[in-house]
């Protein structure tokens, strides 16, 4: 196998290769001894309970993390080993939170993204300002251009957040949790923009979700956590499963089915389960 030392050429998409990958939390293991290709134009959905490891493997996709063991490559070099500019220039993370320190317009915020593409003196060109411009028309945000950035609900802020990582325009991009903080409304329109700008050009879209029904409708495949090492990754109907999410999530959940329409439900609780009469449900 040949082991690349060099970045490679750009290209349409991005190959995310996870191998032998595991990570640890204190004496916890999260995920034992992955491996795993995300390919261009594949719209994944990492799920799992709280504390199952979601942000941290985000974090180590992204390269900020380093594995216990294993590694993880971008086109086929080790994320480590890519100079930062390169890296910025194909993979793009959206963090789960950020802090505004100080005042600024969205427009700037998001064109903070254009950096890695900034040439000379790191002056923008008109090219950039239109990249800017057209992320926030995609999220809807257009009208938000001149707003301070300190006077956005959260779930405006995060609207703004996705749109500068899509300003970005890296062939892979990195969500965790984008849709925290938005109305079920917003969240259909951010994974209608996201689904589309990665069959525009056969990007890669990984994204944590606590919403099974939502992961299902939009994403082409699913990563699901159990907390405890193992993970079950494919097509999302075959891994968001009834059977396989209530192992994950320690609760039995049901599919109700209508017509074309699926659900994910949690199954009602039995009367003796609920006057604390039963142990837990298996």
């Amino acid at each position: 196998m040949t082991i690349r030392t060099t970045p490679p050429a750009p290209s349409t998409g991005s190959t995310l290769s996870v191998q032998q990958v595991t990570l640890r939390a204190g004496t916890r293991t999260l995920l034992d001894r992955f491996t795993h290709t995300f390919y261009p134009g594949e719209v994944w959905c990492i799920a799992g309970p709280n504390g199952a490891g979601k942000t941290t493997l985000i974090s180590t996709l992204a390269g900020l993390l380093q594995p216990a063991a294993g590694h993880v490559e971008l086109d086929g070099l080790r994320v480590a080993a890519w100079p930062p500019v390169s890296l910025a220039q194909r993979r793009a993370l959206m963090p789960q939170s950020v802090h505004d320190a100080f005042s600024a317009s969205v427009l700037e915020i998001v064109m903070l993204n254009r950096f890695p593409h900034l040439a000379g003196w790191g002056w923008e060109r008109p090219g950039d300002r239109a990249a800017a411009h057209a992320a926030l028309d995609l999220l809807g945000l257009a009208d938000f251009a001149s707003r301070d950035v300190l006077s956005l609900s959260g779930g405006e802020r995060q609207r703004v957040a996705l749109a500068a990582v899509l300003c970005q325009d890296a062939p892979l991009l990195l969500l965790d949790e984008p849709l925290s903080h938005l109305d079920l409304h917003y969240q259909i329109d951010c994974l209608e923009a996201l689904t589309a700008w990665a069959a525009e050009r056969k990007r890669t879209v990984v994204f944590s979700c606590h919403d099974l029904n939502l992961a299902r409708r939009f994403a082409t495949h699913g990563l699901l956590l159990d907390g405890a090492g193992g993970a079950f990754a494919g097509p999302v109907r075959d891994v968001l499963t009834p059977a396989l999410a209530s192992r994950a999530f320690g609760y039995p959940l049901i599919l109700l089915q209508d017509g074309g329409h699926e659900a994910l439900i949690p199954a009602p609780r039995s009367p003796d389960v609920q006057q604390g009469t039963a142990g837990p449900v298996p």
